[in-house]
């Protein structure tokens, strides 16, 4: 551990030592608990999930995009989901997430929302999330609430469906109630979610106006990691 790594969980405790040393307690339990499903840790690299990520259900704006309040947005798209071979690669995914977050201070600070639209979302593709093994999905969300060093400050629901019930009953027993009032129903209306955020910096998908729904952080992450691995080359 390093101490980038160590500040990003200062920052998140407003440094409380107490507090941060008790979240990094539950990051190493949690990494633990999960070796069987991630491996080895320094060996995960962004070429991993090139085709996770290319189907689009997924994606993580550039700082520059940000709520009105300051928050990092990720996106979901639910129903560009494919079932997944391997599950255990959205774990995976969470700890390169966390890695790349070293370097972005804005998360750290500001914190993140998830903005998801399930508009055109029909009830045989939620049912494609019970594919994914109720472990990987209770550690996951273990990952977010109790572990991740960034504060998850909203999940943004946009074009709830006629049988939302079935996808709130799916979700609801895994989230904390602490995150539970952080979630919000939003409707189908624009101006709803433009009061939260600027449309312009939001894709088309989520009744924005900007051609990029995630591609532009994907490639930064792949190219500044790639130099990292070049520069720690040449120093050896």
């Amino acid at each position: 551990m390093d101490a980038p790594y160590l500040l990003m969980f200062l920052r998140h405790a407003k440094f409380d030592t107490a507090q941060a040393r008790g979240r990094l307690d539950a990051m190493e339990r949690w990494l633990r608990d999960c070796g069987d499903e991630i491996g080895d840790v320094t060996k995960i690299r962004g070429t991993d999930f090139v085709e996770l990520y290319e189907q689009g259900f997924m994606g993580v704006l550039t700082s520059d995009r940000r709520t009105r309040d300051g928050s990092c947005i990720h996106l979901l798209l639910p129903r560009k989901m494919v079932p997944l071979q391997d599950p255990s690669l959205l774990l995976r995914w969470s700890v390169w997430v966390l890695m790349r977050g070293v370097h972005d201070p804005y998360i750290q600070v500001c914190g993140q929302v998830i903005v998801e639209s399930v508009e055109h979302y029909s009830l045989f593709q939620a049912l494609r999330f019970r594919q994914v093994p109720r472990e990987v999905t209770q550690k996951n969300l273990r990952f977010a609430q109790e572990c991740m060093p960034f504060r998850l400050r909203g999940i943004w629901v946009t074009h709830m469906p006629a049988w939302v019930g079935v996808l709130l009953a799916i979700v609801r027993p895994f989230l904390s109630s602490k995150l539970r009032p952080r979630v919000r129903l939003l409707g189908s209306s624009p101006s709803e979610l433009a009061a939260l955020v600027d449309l312009a910096l939001l894709p088309r998908e989520l009744g924005g106006s900007h051609a990029d729904a995630g591609q532009e952080w994907f490639r930064a992450q792949l190219r500044a990691e790639a130099e990292a691995a070049e520069g720690q080359g040449e120093a050896e």
